[in-house]
């Protein structure tokens, strides 16, 4: 079942008439601002599964899942494969079981989200970069930067990464090669992206700073494993080792260094409402370098990566299959109390949930006075008007809960 984002995406961007809303051009309910849920388009993914829905018309959150799945495995393979060939057998296999069983990069990559797309054409870009520049590997170069933009716009700090290299080796007799395909990556960046930042910007789609306390320790702990304590002393020790190895290479601490200004920068100057460590999931490759790098010089260290990798595993076996929230539930219920007559209630944002699921026949309350019309009130999600939530509580003592990660609550008079 689709988590919250998910749903919205789908609801808005994928399953409607209009192939452009791929690119947040709507929102499919009168209640929900534009403005409140732009943000959730990860446009690249919209638009593939907007193409997929246009021509079958199928709402299985299998196939929508199938292209972010299939690119993390794609990312884990082409990461061990580049590394085997850069550092032995044994350094690239560990570096690919890190990727392949990151529990960051597992949970988002198994959702209707562009991560691991973005992951994966940033890492192709990089290996591209790196390589043999003929006019059409440029090409390709290009076009994969501006499509790991599309998929996710925090991946531009791979493009940033390269600038920044050239200008710290002063390359520049590179910059008239690379600049055609930067502009293109721009170009397919903006396109991608810039209605969504236009809607925020005039729209008052921007929340409230907010200060995300423990973001850098959250951002380095999920990159190496969290929520396996296990996982994150294995991997931490071996990424550490890995710096100290690769300690001469100027372009490891160029990118440590963006990254490590970009997170700064998040969170003491810009402080979004929303600063998640998921945001740069696309750091997980060269995470993967430095654990190589370890492997390779220690190769006692193949059994400690390995080991953590288990770990990591395991750890997500208990809430692997769990939903996150009982959204198909949450909308037979919408249906049963509509058919039996009853005036079924929703608190103002979860429409935006439940339309992924076709639910129709109840009313949104945004104010706690509206609830006195009403029969039945389902509470989908934690993203709803709180204090309504509880004057409901109150007001329905009769509940029945949906089971899920986040359950859904019936109440009733």
């Amino acid at each position: 079942m689709f988590g919250y984002d998910s749903a919205v995406t789908f609801a808005n961007f994928i399953a409607t008439p209009n192939l452009f809303d791929a690119f947040a051009i709507h929102s499919q309910q009168a209640t929900i601002p534009l403005a409140q849920i732009a943000g959730n388009d990860h446009v690249l993914v919209s638009l593939w599964s907007h193409l997929v829905y246009s021509l079958t018309g199928t709402r299985s959150e299998v196939v929508y899942r199938l292209l972010p799945a299939i690119a993390a495995g794609a990312t884990a393979g082409v990461a061990a494969a580049v590394l085997i060939q850069r550092f032995g057998i044994a350094a690239g296999v560990s570096a690919g079981l890190y990727v392949a069983t990151n529990p960051m990069f597992v949970e988002n990559s198994r959702d209707l989200r562009g991560y691991s797309v973005a992951t994966l054409c940033g890492l192709l870009a990089t290996i591209l970069f790196f390589g043999k520049w003929t006019r059409w590997r440029l090409v390709l170069y290009g076009l994969l930067l501006g499509l790991a933009i599309a998929a996710h716009a925090y991946a531009g700090l791979v493009l940033v990464a390269h600038v920044l290299w050239i200008v710290a080796r002063r390359s520049w007799g590179d910059l008239p090669r690379l600049a055609p395909a930067w502009a293109g990556a721009a170009a397919i960046a903006i396109a991608a992206n810039g209605y969504i930042l236009w809607v925020d910007v005039t729209q008052h789609g921007f929340l409230p700073k907010q200060f995300t306390d423990g973001f850098p320790s959250d951002l380095l702990f999920y990159l190496l494993g969290a929520h396996s304590l296990l996982a994150i002393g294995l991997w931490l020790s071996a990424a550490g080792l890995g710096l100290w190895a690769v300690r001469k290479e100027r372009f490891v601490w160029v990118a440590l260094a963006l990254v490590v200004a970009a997170a700064a920068a998040l969170w003491l100057v810009i402080e979004p409402y929303y600063l998640y460590p998921r945001f740069f999931i696309f750091v997980i490759p060269g995470v993967a370098y430095l654990i190589a790098a370890a492997v390779k010089r220690w190769k006692v260290l193949a059994p400690v990566v390995m080991l953590g990798a288990v770990a990591a595993a395991v750890s997500q076996v208990p809430g692997y299959t769990a939903d996150p929230l009982a959204l198909r539930q949450a909308a037979a219920a919408v249906q049963q109390g509509d058919a039996a007559g009853k005036r079924v209630c929703l608190i103002h944002s979860d429409e935006q949930v439940l339309g992924a699921y076709q639910a129709s026949g109840f009313t949104v309350v945004a104010d706690a006075s509206q609830l006195a019309s009403c029969d039945e009130v389902v509470v989908v999600s934690w993203a709803i008007e709180i204090p309504v939530r509880d004057v409901a509580a109150a007001q329905f003592p009769s509940r029945t809960v949906l089971a899920a990660e986040y359950p859904t609550v019936v109440l009733e008079k």
